[in-house]
């Protein structure tokens, strides 16, 4: 799905990272995948950074992936820096504010010179407990994120989901496209921010609420966390499978080919009553008498999803990415590498009939006039003006419409009178429908045809995440909206990608965490995996399919050309381990985490006090070892530094002897003794609070700072009452006139009267719709 030599949405653009006074591993994908998404979609991208790199990330080798198109500038010479960005579209900086605004590559400085250039600033993180450097360890130790998920063994875990870099990736990349495209139509640049603690709220939005009388089941969700069983079993050849069975009909399929009783009631009942439960620990004993293979065999025949669970990297060899271009192969050093390559198709729509390309491509943007002012509109935001029709359902394809609407996008939400399927997972709802207008619509009836070709009519983004040939049926799919509007963005949000063998087979969350490693590289090394509750690769398909449908409208808004978008589940979450790679034919994945879920190696990872405390320590170079070493109980040391594990040359052995002396130092005194004598020693050490899900959500939502920059939206809904939850988190500037996103929750169909009237309908055409309940208005 790579564009890449120039070709591509953003061909033309040059793009620069400024990576100063930070570290790969810190950072992890923050650092690194924004540049790399620009590059495979046509962008020459130059990576400059400095002459000295950080030491910890001597042996880390997920930049072979992230770097592979980049060109790199090493260079200590601000004013050189400068002058790369003289001529440059996009600028992506990081680092502390000594070496970035006090240098001359702020915003305000770099834009007196280039005032064309959009420039996003990945800031180290801020909250009412002040700044935390840039390592995504430190960041969530602060927030108290290493205390949410339970591992094997009791206290805080090192949580591998790359919760932080991933989501900052992603706000930088959708915050740099929306200025792009604003500039396409202003001529003017811009500037974002974020922050990796910006990035960790990202993926969480599905985990963070608050409300003043929802039903105690939705609350308690908020409160507690998530009571539903994985479905993750051990099979007769000790390899594990994921099992899902939320499509249509599959729980009864699966308990027929498990021979189980047969549910009166259905699933949500069973779900409700904890019959469910019940089930899903007395299936462990079918899934043990035969192999994996058998399994997978049975349960696809009988129309139920079901994953093999694999390590981080090893779905690279899947022939289904070589097909669709997931999987791109370069040499180096006479190796042939294996690499993901950025999961975002953008490619034109064919052109109007009795028109060429060119001239297609030369017509005025339909966004509005080559040159003025920024577009108006009700919100003020980037997108002020442009209009989304979402189809979607669950949570990846509604949430890119939520990022649409969050950036003052006019979205309308269309759902089937009944309501959409995750109406009855209402913190799914609450993450990924704020600021929509909901069309409750039976878009299947023949009476509803002119209603559907209206609304595709009247949008400039139409996006669905139907499994492949649902849309063509539905007649919403790319070649038919391209009949109807040429000039529209069609995205299609699918599992596992348009095409290729695995096309048609239906994924979510579960099954995706299984096949992309998620699970196992949260499990820690030679354990049972691990999955995460809050549907964190649903949240990144939602994100990334944002930064496509962006990619397009900043295509449409340089071309002219109405464009179609494809973005998989499979490969946003195939993304968060992107690092990882085959080299010829062998898998290389950089740090990973241990079998006690501490960390990485001693000199990233958590350690236990003598009081049970646990804190969070990173040693990112030779000076901060040599002063570890001076510490009470760490002379035995080694003088080699050493701060990961698997590193050559003798290193890996190092620093699992390091790892051992620290463990047994650390054990003389309590925690926030030794978190004192860290930091007073100059070496960055947070303290990881023990906190129930409710104390965690309570620190988000309460903390002021988050409050200030807008990290926590507040607003009322109806069944709820006040309601809190993560805000929109792009923070961008300078802003339109307007007051900002709305903040609501639509109920079922509660605009669909006011959507009707706006596409033309008269009152006596709308009445016949309500009546025949091929419409419902709330």
């Amino acid at each position: 799905m790579s564009a890449r030599s120039g070709v591509g949405p953003c061909a033309g653009l040059r793009v620069v990272e400024v990576v100063v006074g930070t570290s790969e591993l810190g950072l992890d994908l923050a650092g690194a995948v924004p540049g790399m998404i620009f590059a495979d979609l046509g962008a020459e991208v130059v990576r400059v950074v400095g002459t000295s790199p950080t030491a910890i990330d001597a042996d880390v080798t997920w930049g072979r992936a992230w770097h592979r198109d980049k060109r790199t500038v090493a260079t200590d010479d601000a004013g050189e820096v400068r002058a790369l960005l003289d001529d440059a579209d996009a600028v992506l900086v990081y680092g502390p504010e000594e070496l970035v605004e006090q240098r001359g590559l702020g915003f305000h400085d770099l834009s007196r010179r280039n005032p064309r250039l959009v420039y996003a600033r990945c800031r180290p993180s801020r909250t009412s407990a002040g700044d935390t450097a840039d390592f995504g360890l430190l960041v969530e130790a602060r927030a108290g994120f290493c205390s949410q998920l339970a591992g094997h063994r009791p206290g805080p875990i090192f949580v591998d989901a790359r919760a932080s870099g991933s989501g900052a990736s992603f706000l930088l990349t959708t915050s740099v496209l929306a200025l792009l495209r604003r500039r396409a139509t202003s001529g003017t640049g811009g500037w974002a921010e974020t922050s990796l603690y910006d990035g960790m709220l990202a993926t969480l939005g599905c985990m963070i609420g608050r409300s003043e009388r929802a039903a105690p089941e939705i609350e308690g969700y908020w409160q507690s966390g998530s009571t539903f069983p994985n479905f993750l079993y051990r099979c007769a050849d000790d390899q594990l499978i994921q099992v899902w069975f939320g499509g249509k009909g599959m729980y009864a399929k699966l308990i027929d080919v498990l021979g189980d009783e047969p549910s009166t009631e259905g699933y949500y009942h069973d779900q409700m009553t904890g019959q469910l439960n019940a089930r899903a620990l007395r299936w462990r004993a079918p899934f043990a008498l035969q192999p994996r293979d058998m399994w997978i065999q049975r349960l696809r025949a009988a129309g139920v999803a079901c994953e093999p669970v694999l390590s981080p990297g090893e779905a690279l060899s899947d022939p289904h990415l070589a097909e669709t271009g997931l999987a791109l192969t370069r040499t180096e050093g006479g190796h042939r590498d294996v690499l993901l390559a950025a999961p975002i198709a953008v490619e034109p729509l064919p052109a109007p009939a009795g028109t060429s390309p060119s001239a297609a491509g030369v017509s005025p943007p339909p966004d509005g006039p080559a040159a003025g002012g920024p577009v108006a509109g009700p919100s003020g935001g980037l997108l002020a003006g442009v209009r989304v029709v979402d189809f979607s359902a669950f949570v990846a394809g509604p949430l890119a419409a939520q990022v649409l609407a969050d950036l003052g996008a006019d979205v309308i939400k269309v759902e089937p009178p009944e309501g959409e399927a995750m109406r009855a997972a209402a913190y799914a709802v609450a993450a990924c429908q704020r600021g929509k207008r909901s069309i409750a619509i039976d878009i299947g009836a023949p009476e509803a045809r002119p209603v559907v070709e209206a609304l595709l009519g009247w949008a400039d983004v139409v996006v669905h995440n139907f499994r492949v040939g649902v849309a063509e049926r539905l007649r919403i799919d790319a070649a038919t909206v391209a009949h109807l509007n040429p000039d529209v963005v069609h995205c299609h949000a699918s599992a596992f990608g348009p095409t290729g063998p695995r096309a048609k087979q239906p994924g979510n969350d579960a099954l995706m965490q299984a096949l992309t490693g998620l699970e196992r590289a949260v499990g820690g090394e030679g354990n049972n995996p691990v999955a995460l509750t809050w549907i964190p690769l649903d949240m990144s398909g939602g994100w990334v399919a944002a930064i496509g449908i962006l990619a397009g409208l900043y295509a449409r808004a340089t071309t002219g050309r109405g464009q179609r978008v494809d973005t998989s589940l499979l490969g946003a979450g195939l993304l968060l381990q992107s690092g990882a790679f085959l080299r010829d034919g062998a898998l290389v994945r950089g740090p990973a985490l241990d079998g006690r879920q501490t960390g990485y190696g001693p000199g990233y990872r958590l350690y236990e006090a003598a009081d049970g405390a646990w804190f969070a320590l990173v040693v990112p170079d030779e000076a901060g070892w040599s002063r570890l070493r001076a510490l009470p109980g760490a002379g035995e040391l080694p003088a080699a530094y050493a701060p990961l594990r698997g590193g050559a040359d003798g290193r890996d052995a190092l620093a699992r002897q390091a790892e051992a002396v620290l463990e047994q130092a650390f054990a003389t005194a309590p925690g926030a003794e030794w978190v004192s004598r860290l930091r007073a020693a100059g070496l960055l050490a947070e303290p990881v609070e023990p906190m129930d899900r409710d104390v965690f959500r309570r620190r988000i939502l309460d903390d002021p700072v988050n409050r200030q920059l807008g990290r926590v939206a507040s607003y009322q809904v109806t069944n709820w009452g006040h309601f809190e939850q993560i805000g929109p988190l792009p923070r961008c500037g300078p802003a339109g006139a307007g007051s900002g996103p709305a903040l609501m929750l639509p109920g079922i169909g509660e605009h669909s009267v006011g959507v009707l009237t706006e596409l033309g309908m008269s009152p006596s055409e709308i009445d016949a719709l309500l009546a025949g309940k091929v419409v419902r208005q709330l």
